[in-house]
């Protein structure tokens, strides 16, 4: 389970970096202390990628219920998230 869970992480990653116009892994970037704050995004954008998660999970992690599925996209928001303009 665990390698699943890693490799739907590294998934997101490279779709939010892609995002941004960055390409994922970039070890410049992610190097840096709080990397994530480097970079910016749209409270629409942010929804979007929402949405491209929840799609993407519910996929992957089929035994998830709607509300694990939301609470694992809101963690991973907070956690690696770019800065909301």
């Amino acid at each position: 389970m665990k390698d699943k869970y890693e490799s739907a992480v590294d998934m997101c990653l490279k779709e939010m970096f892609k995002r941004v116009g960055e390409k994922y892994p970039n070890k410049e970037l992610t190097d840096q202390k709080e990397w994530y704050t480097k970079r910016t995004w749209t409270e629409k954008e942010e929804a979007d990628f929402r949405d491209w998660m929840r799609k993407k999970l519910s996929k992957k992690f089929k035994h998830w219920t709607e509300r694990t599925l939301r609470n694992e996209i809101a963690m991973f928001i907070l956690m690696w998230g770019w800065k909301t303009k």
